[in-house]
């Protein structure tokens, strides 16, 4: 009975020391996992940003690791068309907003307006901002509505513009993600079109369908309408 005491003490007391081991080896790496018993690779190796691994050829030195060859950024829309005047042109006539007309999505391209676009194109988009009034822009960015009436306010147009810039406008493409593009773009044509959300854009639209059409007038039928002339 002693003999057998002593053995599960003895192997009490080596449970006890190897955790009290476990445990000291850990607490010098706070991130260390502690020594496991076959991980089977279930616990993959930890890659710091910036740091220097032997997994990749260009990380010998601390920096950024090269993304692979075509690699795109995550959620990284393209833009088919140039800096070009043709592309500007081709932009026009076939880059359409993936976007559903609505007052929320114009709310959004409004709150995006007035950050970014405000201070030279002016708060009803007729190019009066107030770095226009005070002089110290040289040229006057053009009138929105004016735009619109003319056929040249489109969707492909400003995306163009937003994306490149022109003339004194620089380029946001920086400043503004391609969706947030789309969103001020619908608050553009929201001010080219008078101002109006869309919902009230529609409502007057409809209303102004189903308006009798006064304009042409009826001509009375003669009194001899149908008959035959004698010949």
């Amino acid at each position: 009975m002693k003999k057998i005491t002593y053995t599960l003490f003895a192997f009490g007391a080596i449970a006890f020391a190897g955790s009290a081991l476990l445990t000291s080896c850990a607490k010098e790496n706070p991130d260390s996992p502690g020594i496991e018993y076959m991980p089977d690779m279930y616990r993959s190796p930890s890659v710091e940003t910036n740091g220097i691994n032997a997994w990749v050829n260009d990380s010998i030195q601390m920096g950024n690791m090269l993304p692979p060859d075509g690699a795109i950024p995550r959620g990284f829309i393209p833009f088919p068309y140039e800096n070009t005047l043709e592309g500007d042109s081709l932009a026009s006539l076939f880059w359409k907003n993936p976007l559903q007309n609505n007052d929320s999505i114009e709310a959004e391209g409004q709150f995006l307006f007035e950050r970014f676009c405000i201070y030279c194109h002016g708060p009803k988009g007729d190019g009066n901002g107030k770095f226009v009034e005070s002089g110290k822009y040289s040229a006057v960015p053009p009138n929105y509505v004016v735009r619109y009436k003319a056929g040249f306010l489109t969707d492909g147009h400003i995306y163009h513009v937003i994306t490149y810039g022109k003339l004194n406008m620089g380029s946001h493409a920086t400043q503004l993600s391609p969706i947030e593009r789309w969103k001020v773009i619908e608050y553009v044509q929201r001010l080219g079109r008078g101002g109006d959300a869309w919902s009230v854009y529609q409502k007057k639209m409809q209303e102004q369908a189903n308006m009798p059409d006064t304009t042409s007038k009826k001509v009375p039928a003669k009194a001899d309408a149908g008959k035959v002339k004698p010949k």
